[in-house]
């Protein structure tokens, strides 16, 4: 299951992407295990070059902002007019965290009036030149907000899993300061002059988003590390997301048998960890890490079945009792998190082993109360796909396919789900059911960025479950690549990665034969697409790195 992008990460079952078909047909295709999968798509039309100006279709813009409606350049410029700051949205349609921001922040008065002190622009990730755009501002992940400076400095990324009051806290301390994280972050390792909305506007920095923008990878740990200790203690909850953070990173450099922290260093985490989950002001700073980290953060303090393991365990599970209230209810997606989490304790010492009946009913009877109660488009999104996580979390792999095939007929966009269904089928050995699936997301994908991205999943399932099926992985092949003709700006960000991952795969499947054979005709297809583009522009660049660079020689069938 991956949890990633974003992350506010997006949330699936394994891939990303879907679209509406009648459920006859959906249907159908859980029986089509023997047929031929359907044919690829045809390419949908490039957008015109001269369509890098138009804005978003407005039905895409959440009511209650008066969001920019020229380009990005546009709004800087109005921006630098008017001396106000830029909040720049990248989100995209099918994204479930992009719904849940439209529902939990982007709705609320306390946002949308604010919204009058920056120039708002929403870019979503298949509107004309979006990945362009991505990669200047250094946007990866689905939803990442950033807020700049008239001059285009960037000041902050903002979090997406935290209430509305304390986003607009956030934004405020940003609009008022301007210190650009990045300064700060360096002052704050070097030692100098912090002061406490400094402080306040590092632990709320979106480092989920960040991309190794601001912090790699690699630095991460240490960072970290020297942020939690160096935190003044009258920010307890603030110091308490450096600390997640620290716990986090050290959970991502352990390996098996070779944990990131010794022994001393576990035991004085096990002590801090234990006297912060308590605290009410802690855990309503730190929702998000309490839904999303029990098994990372407990994992890397504690062994398997010692008593330190069930303490970690049993605090972090009074935590999350306490969470929500009248007083800041929690969304209906986090309360489904909730009760993942619950699972992902449950599941600590004994991944394999049944969860108990009292859980599993608890699971089903969340997912019911949402599922119910959840009417509107965003708010649906977000929600089934969480339901959608905790069902494959618990195991409950019946209900999950149960849920996503009924839910294609109301989402806004089924063809994410679609891809969760392919995982299920995937997962229980049904390899062309799951093939299916996949050809029927990428069929109904919508926008440019997105039916790329959703026809390289097809074609890597194609790659990895039916690599025999030379034909069908040639005629995806041109498909998909056709997605990317007569579009100058389709070489970057997102793309660009998926077009990377690609080459490696496709180079690693067809060494040898009619598979060497496919790499020629997909080679020589390439080329004629980056010829269409600009001679020194970045993206044809990218365009002609595909296939080429490791070339290797056909072979004899």
């Amino acid at each position: 299951m991956n949890l990633a992008e974003d992350d506010m990460s997006e949330m699936k079952l394994k891939s990303v992407a879907c679209t509406t078909i009648v459920a006859a047909l959906l249907l159908a295709g859980c029986d089509r295990r023997k047929d031929e999968p359907p044919p690829p798509p045809e390419p949908q039309s490039a957008p015109a070059a001269d369509a890098a100006t138009k804005t978003a279709d407005e039905s895409h813009l959440p009511p209650g902002i008066d969001w920019f409606s020229g380009d990005v350049d546009a709004a800087f410029a109005a921006a630098r007019k008017a001396d106000k700051p830029v909040f720049l949205y990248w989100g995209a349609e099918w994204c479930p965290p992009c719904a849940q921001i439209k529902t939990t922040i982007f709705s609320k008065r306390e946002f949308q009036e604010r919204s009058r002190l920056f120039v708002p622009v929403y870019l979503d990730g298949d509107t004309p030149s979006a990945q362009k755009y991505g990669e200047r501002f250094g946007v990866v992940g689905y939803p990442t907000m950033i807020l700049f400076k008239p001059d285009g400095t960037e000041i902050t990324r903002l979090p997406g899993g935290v209430d509305v009051a304390r986003y607009a806290r956030i934004l405020d301390v940003a609009l008022a300061d301007a210190r650009p994280v990045s300064d700060i972050l360096a002052a704050a390792r070097s030692g100098d002059a912090v002061t406490s909305n400094d402080w306040k506007l590092l632990a709320y920095y979106s480092w989920s988003t960040d991309a190794g923008h601001v912090l790699p990878a690699d630095q991460q740990l240490a960072t970290f590390r020297a942020l939690a200790q160096r935190c003044p203690a009258e920010l307890p909850a603030e110091c308490a997301r450096f600390f997640f953070a620290y716990l986090g990173a050290a959970a991502t450099a352990s390996e098996p048998g070779k944990p990131a922290l010794d022994g001393l260093e576990r035991a004085d985490a096990r002590r801090r960890l234990l006297a912060m989950l308590p605290s009410p002001a802690v855990q309503a700073a730190n929702v998000d890490n309490l839904l999303y980290g029990p098994k990372d953060a407990i994992g890397v303090l504690s062994s398997d079945g010692t008593p330190e393991r069930a303490q970690l365990t049993r605090a972090w599970s009074d935590a999350l009792d306490q969470l929500g209230g009248e007083a800041k209810p929690l969304s209906a997606s986090e309360e489904l998190l909730r009760v993942r989490a619950r699972v992902m304790l449950a599941r600590l010492d004994a991944p394999d082993a049944p969860l108990s009946p009292a859980l599993l009913d608890s699971a089903r009877q969340a997912v019911a109360r949402v599922d119910a109660a959840t009417p509107a488009a965003y708010q649906r999104q977000a929600a089934i796909n969480a339901a959608a996580n905790l069902y494959w979390e618990a195991g409950l792999d019946a209900e999950a396919n149960t849920l996503l095939t009924a839910e294609l007929e109301k989402s806004t966009a089924p063809y994410y789900f679609m891809l969760d269904l392919a995982d299920l089928a995937e997962k229980a050995g049904r390899k062309q059911e799951a093939v299916d699936w996949l050809a029927r997301a990428y069929a109904g994908a919508k926008g440019p960025a997105t039916r790329f991205q959703w026809g390289y999943n097809y074609l890597v399932g194609l790659l990895e479950m039916t690599p025999e099926d030379v034909q069908g992985i040639e005629r995806a092949g041109l498909a998909v690549l056709g997605e990317l003709d007569g579009s100058p700006d389709a070489f970057y960000q997102r793309t660009r990665m998926r077009l990377e991952q690609l080459d490696a795969k496709l180079l690693e499947w067809g060494q040898a034969g009619a598979a060497a054979r496919v790499i020629e005709t997909l080679r020589a297809r390439t080329g004629e697409i980056c010829r269409k583009l600009p001679e020194k522009d970045a993206g044809r660049a990218n365009c002609e790195k595909f296939l080429s660079a490791k070339a290797r020689p056909t072979q004899a069938a």
